[in-house]
């Protein structure tokens, strides 16, 4: 069974779920588009106004335009974890993780991603992305094997699990009947 992706790249590859990095912009409005998405998700209790859960670091990179891998997700997340000593604490000289990250140190990360880090998050162009969609297409007639791309997906890079391999799958075939063309 052969898996069809969609034809008409360019218009799959607008719809893909998370923004392409923003264009460069001034410190006044990266700053207030960094304090617009903190504030979604930032606690309102006494002991945590300021800070947010630390497990919607990856929301929130996303919302802003970054596309990290797993791996960059996880330094990102190390490098903001608050390890401060107490409330108010933001010296972090104390070793115990509190789970939060407080905004000050997340606007200050996020600023030298957008900046000096900013290549890391640079997303590939079209065009490499065919490319590589060519590669999984051996016969060279615009078709990539389901079973073949489901264990990729699922086995290399930044695993895919079943629900999201299904997902993946399913929506190429809705978009063309199915199938995997690889033919740009």
């Amino acid at each position: 069974h052969q898996s069809r992706l969609p034809s008409g790249h360019e218009s799959w590859l607008r719809g893909a779920p998370y923004p392409a990095m923003p264009e460069p912009e001034d410190v006044s409005s990266l700053k207030a588009r960094v304090r617009s998405a903190f504030s979604l998700v930032e606690l309102q209790t006494k002991e945590t106004r300021g800070k947010c859960d630390e497990r919607e670091i990856p929301m929130l990179c996303r919302t802003l335009g970054l596309n990290p891998t797993q791996d960059q997700l996880l330094s990102i997340v190390e490098e903001l974890r608050d390890v401060g000593g107490g409330a108010g604490d933001e010296t972090q000289s104390s070793t115990h993780k509190t789970g939060y990250v407080a905004y000050k140190r997340f606007e200050d990360v996020m600023l030298d991603l957008f900046t000096t880090r900013k290549v890391e998050f640079t997303r590939d162009n079209e065009q490499t992305i065919i490319r590589a969609f060519k590669t999984f297409d051996p016969n060279g007639d615009g078709f990539i094997d389901a079973e073949h791309l489901r264990n990729l997906l699922s086995t290399q890079g930044d695993l895919f699990d079943e629900t999201e391999v299904s997902a993946f799958l399913d929506a190429a075939g809705e978009k063309t009947g199915g199938g995997g063309d690889t033919a740009g």
